[in-house]
C-alpha cells in the first residue's frame, strides 16, 4: 500500500514507503527456537517468536532485485504452534520466491520425480540465485544436506533440496498434511523465512478488528496484523501482519497495507501519468472510486518495475480544499504482494467513510 506517509508519498503510484529492518517481535537468528542474536539490543527479541505474517495456503510469490545473491545456510526450527525454514542469502541484489503445494515435486531440469517424505508437499523456490563458483570472495555457499529434518518439529517432517538451475534453488518441504505457511523477507543479514503453521487451512483470516482513523474513515482488518497507533501518521493508517514502528519523517514504505487523505482533486489522485496494468471505476461506501493496478516507471520514490495495486475514494471537500483516500499495498521485494492484494480488497469492502 502506498499511502503517503505524513503526506511526504506523491500521487499513487509514485509515492514510496518501504522499510528494510527486522520486524519487531522476530527472532533475528531464527534457526533455533529459542535463539536469538542482534547487533544491538532489542527489548522486542525477549518476546516469544511468531509467525512471520499471516497463514494461508494460497501460493506466495515475491520479485528479485538486483545482482544475484548467493545462498550461504539453510536452517531449521521448532517453535510454539509452527515450525521454521530460514534461508540465509548474501550479496548486493534480493532473492525472490515461489512457494505453494504441489501434488508432483519434480527435479528442475530433468523433470525427474523427487521423493518428499509425508502427505503434502510444499514446493519453496528461491529466484535470482548465483552459482556457488561465483560466490564474492568470502562468501561460503551452501552445500547441503540433500535432506534435513527439525529437531521436535510439529508440522514439518523434512525439507528435502533439489538443485540449483538457471538462478534458481528449489526446496521441497515435506508435511503429514496440508497446512497453512507464510513467506516473508528479514534482513542485515538478507533471510526468507518460510513459517509452517500448526493450522488447518481455512477459507480466509476473518477481518474481525476495527479501527476508526482521524482522517475521515473506519476499516476492519485481519486478527493478528497490527495497526499504527498514530504518534507519526494518523492512528489506522498502516496495517501490517508484523508488528513494526513508524519514524518520524521518513519516506520508507511502513506497512502492507496504507491509507491516506490527499489534500488533491480526486482526478487528479487517480491519474497515473502512464497507462495502468488495469482501471475500474467503482464505488466504496456510496462514493466515487477507481482501482487502479500499475507498474513504476521509476519516476517517484520507487525504482521502475514495482507492481501497485491502489484504490482512490472521492471524498466531500472541506473549507481547506478537496480531499481524496487513497489506500494502496506496493509490490516491494519485502512483501508478497499477491496475497496483499488479496487483503486489500476485502479491507475495501469494509471501509466506512465517516468524515
Amino acid at each position: 500500500m502506498r499511502l503517503l506517509a505524513a503526506g511526504a508519498c506523491a500521487v499513487l503510484a509514485l509515492t514510496a514507503c518501504g522499510t528494510s529492518g527486522d520486524p519487531p517481535g522476530q527472532p533475528r537468528d531464527t534457526g533455533a527456537a529459542t535463539a536469538t542474536s542482534s547487533a544491538t539490543a532489542d527489548p522486542a527479541e525477549d518476546r516469544p517468536a511468531r509467525p512471520i505474517a499471516t497463514g494461508d495456503v494460497v501460493e506466495s510469490q515475491a520479485d528479485a532485485d538486483g545482482p544475484p545473491v548467493v545462498l550461504t545456510d539453510v536452517r531449521l526450527g521448532a517453535h510454539e504452534g509452527f515450525d521454521r525454514i530460514v534461508f540465509e542469502l548474501a550479496g548486493e541484489g534480493r532473492a525472490g520466491w515461489q512457494v505453494g503445494y504441489t501434488g508432483a515435486p519434480r527435479s528442475q531440469g530433468s523433470g525427474e520425480p523427487v521423493e518428499v517424505p509425508g502427505h503434502a508437499v510444499l514446493g519453496i523456490t528461491l529466484t535470482n540465485l548465483a552459482m556457488p563458483g561465483d560466490a564474492p570472495s568470502g562468501v561460503r555457499p551452501w552445500s547441503g544436506p540433500d535432506s534435513q529434518e527439525p529437531d521436535g518439529g510439529a508440522v514439518l517432517e523434512a525439507l528435502v533440496s533439489d538443485n540449483l538451475f538457471e538462478g534458481r534453488y528449489a526446496f521441497f518441504a515435506g508435511l503429514a498434511e496440508q497446512r497453512q505457511f507464510a513467506v516473508g523477507l528479514l534482513t542485515d543479514p538478507q533471510r526468507i523465512v518460510v513459517d509452517l503453521l500448526d493450522e488447518p487451512p481455512t477459507s480466509s483470516t476473518p477481518l474481525s478488528l476495527r479501527c476508526e482513523s482521524p482522517a475521515g474513515f473506519a476499516i476492519s482488518y485481519p486478527e493478528g496484523w497490527s495497526v499504527n497507533v498514530g504518534e507519526t501518521v494518523p492512528a489506522c493508517t498502516r496495517f501490517a501482519p508484523e508488528s513494526f514502528r513508524v519514524p518520524p519523517a521518513t519516506d520508507a514504505r511502513i506497512g502492507s497495507v496504507t491509507a491516506s487523505v490527499q489534500t488533491m482533486p480526486f482526478d487528479l489522485v487517480a491519474s497515473t501519468g502512464a497507462a495502468p496494468d488495469s482501471r475500474q471505476e467503482t464505488t466504496i461506501d456510496g462514493r466515487r472510486a477507481v482501482r487502479i493496478q500499475q507498474v513504476t516507471l521509476g519516476e517517484g520514490l520507487y525504482p521502475p518495475g514495482i507492481r501497485i495495486t491502489s484504490y482512490v475514494v472521492q471524498l466531500e471537500p472541506t473549507d481547506d480544499g478537496p480531499r481524496t483516500l487513497v489506500v494502496d499495498t506496493v509490490g516491494l521485494p519485502q512483501f508478497d504482494y499477491a496475497r496483499n492484494v488479496r487483503m486489500l480488497d476485502r479491507m475495501m469492502g469494509t471501509i466506512e467513510i465517516t468524515g
